[in-house]
Formats: structure tokens, sequence, C-alpha cells
């Protein structure tokens, strides 16, 4: 994209290419690529992940995956991502059989960028550890970043 352009994408959309990228990702594909993707990101790669094309202007839209760890409590491997991101799933699965057309999808916008958090936080313990993983997408100058984001997990005690 040399130009600026602007593109409207549905939050339900977003919610959709997000899910269906970290299935694509983890789920669906052999372990070792999936380790591989792991590696990438764990080491602050913006991965590429694939393209949106808008039907009206067909202009093409880059996406790539990233990983925020800051907030990440123990020991940062692989297995234990594994669980983080498929326990996130659960959750999306949870939401939209709850919610077929998700309509009532709950989110939090930045104003700054335009980037939206979905407000699904997905708790796991391992071990003595309790981690939070979430995901947003946010609009970059030139691609579209679905970013699974480990939350402090602290903020979530009721």
């Amino acid at each position: 994209m040399t130009e600026k352009q602007s593109i409207n994408i549905d939050a339900r959309k977003l919610f959709n290419l997000g899910a269906n990228l970290l299935v694509a990702a983890f789920v669906n594909q052999k372990p070792e690529d999936a380790k591989k993707l792991f590696k990438e990101l764990k080491q602050g790669v913006k991965v590429n992940s694939g393209q949106l094309k808008s039907d009206a202007t067909g202009a093409v839209i880059p996406i790539k995956l990233e990983l925020e760890r800051s907030e990440y409590r123990g020991q940062f491997n692989y297995p234990n991502f594994e669980i983080s991101v498929k326990a996130l799933l659960q959750k999306f699965e949870t939401e939209s059989r709850k919610d077929k057309e998700l309509k009532e999808l709950r989110t939090l916008t930045n104003e700054a960028n335009g980037g939206i958090l979905f407000n699904l936080p997905s708790g796991v313990q391992i071990g003595d550890d309790i981690n939070v993983l979430m995901m947003s997408v946010e609009p970059m100058d030139d691609c579209l970043v679905v970013r699974l984001m480990f939350m402090e997990p602290d903020q979530f005690n009721a």
C-alpha cells in the first residue's frame, strides 16, 4: 500500500480473521511448523500470515501475526504457549456459540491508531503462574497486525 488508504472492516470480521489465523497457524498446521512459527514470534518477528483483499477497491492488505509477551509469567516455551492459544480459541468458540452473529462482541478501541482489542481474556494457570492471553487487531501503514498479548493477570482479579 503505497498511498494512504482508508478501509473499514467490521469488528466481527476482524474477530473471525484473527481466530481463523490462529487455528491455521497453531491447530491445523504440522507441530514442527507451529513450533517454528512460535520461535519467530518469540524472537519479536512480525510474521507474514496472509492478506486481505477489498472487494470494493481491489486493495490488498498484508496480514502479520505478532506476539507481545512482556507480561508473561513463568517459563515461556512452546507447550505453555500452545496451552494458552488453545484456551483463547476455546473462549472464542464459546463466545461464538452463545452469539452466532457476534452481535454482543465486546471490544475496546484504541482511538489513537484504530486498533481493536477483543475483550475476551483467557486465563491459564500453569504451576503457580497465571497468564492471561488476549488478541487485538491493529492497522499499520503497510499491513494489518493480529497481535497476541499476554496481559498483567492481576488486573482481572475480582
